[in-house]
């Protein structure tokens, strides 16, 4: 999977049908855009939160020791 999100995706699609010319940029093709880059930069904050404390959950749980074949640490 790839590192964007959906609606930067969505946005990526948007923009080659406009280069493709399938769409023409107006005012609530713009609106649309706006409303992706929010979306986008909450997703964004949203992966930031959730990969710090999953973290600072695996540094403050103490680790069990592996034990190989035979049933040793």
């Amino acid at each position: 999977m790839s590192g964007k999100t959906l609606p930067a995706y969505l946005q990526q699609v948007l923009e080659n049908h406009i280069a493709q010319s399938d769409l023409v940029r107006d005012k609530e093709l713009e609106d649309i855009f706006r409303g992706l880059n929010r979306l986008n930069d909450n997703v964004e904050r949203l992966k930031a939160v959730i990969l710090k404390r999953r973290q600072e959950s695996s540094a403050s749980v103490p680790q069990a020791p592996v034990k190989n074949k035979t049933g040793k640490e």
